[in-house]
């Protein structure tokens, strides 16, 4: 059984990570493909900051006797962006972590369902990502809600990073289902 299985979407045009993601097929797909790119790039970059803060963080506490006041709490902000930024990007490019030791076992009419199973899933948590952090923020700028720390900035434009990236992670989820039903379940 194991001999004929053929691959669907995620297998076939994904088999590792040290690949290109899926090329986008549909103006839709390659709309958000390009957001998708474009939040990897910035939190590619916010990582490279984040270690920079760091590094300067640690240099000036350890060298110089005199830390910088506020990079943790920014770091811990920046930390939150990262992972909001990248993830619809780890989704596009099939990065993220799944039991392929299941799907290795199933025939391909299974394996389709399987994959728009999670696909939808992931769309069902981006959703409710979204509701509960666009709550959040709109919370945050009634009450006009600070930050506790030496940084004290608005919370809404730290919280704002996990509204935008659950949109970049549902509208990637929503492509990638949207892509399954142009591949025949066999």
């Amino acid at each position: 059984m194991a001999d004929d299985f053929e691959p669907t979407v995620m297998s076939d045009q994904v088999a590792s990570s040290d690949e290109e993601a899926p090329r986008a097929s549909s103006l839709l797909e390659r709309v958000v493909a390009a957001m998708s790119l474009a939040g990897g790039a910035i939190s590619c970059l916010i990582i490279i900051v984040v270690l920079g803060l760091t590094a300067v963080s640690v240099f000036n506490r350890y060298f110089l006797g005199r830390p910088i006041m506020g990079v943790d709490e920014a770091t811990g902000f920046l930390v939150v962006a990262i992972v909001m930024f990248g993830a619809a990007e780890s989704l596009r490019r099939g990065d993220h972590i799944r039991i392929d030791i299941l799907f290795d076992h199933l025939g391909p009419r299974l394996h389709w369902w399987l994959e728009l199973w999670s696909f939808l899933a992931v769309l069902v948590v981006a959703a409710l990502l979204l509701i509960t952090s666009w709550h959040t923020v709109l919370f945050s700028r009634m009450f006009g809600a600070y930050s506790t720390g030496y940084l004290s900035i608005p919370m809404w434009i730290p919280q704002s990073t996990m509204v935008i990236g659950a949109i970049l992670l549902g509208l990637v989820a929503l492509s990638m289902a949207l892509r399954l039903f142009r591949v025949p379940k066999r």
